[in-house]
């Protein structure tokens, strides 16, 4: 399970929240204007997860480090 966090091509201030699961589905929870509401909304969601590490723009951060 992963939690990714990545920009919008279109956009370029909104980023998009992708949750996926252990099968390899994704699920869009959400998109957030700013990469600190975006961190602030995956560091929730990966301790309801309990998933340790987080993708933000291609990086594999810890959780802690959010």
């Amino acid at each position: 399970m992963i939690i990714k966090i990545a920009k919008n091509a279109n956009f370029p201030q909104w980023f998009q929240i992708v949750f996926t699961d252990a099968l390899g589905f994704f699920d869009v929870i959400d998109e957030v204007k700013g990469k600190a509401r975006a961190m602030r909304i995956a560091k929730k969601l990966a301790k309801k997860e309990k998933i340790q590490n987080v993708d933000v723009d291609g990086f594999i951060m810890s959780t802690e480090e959010l």
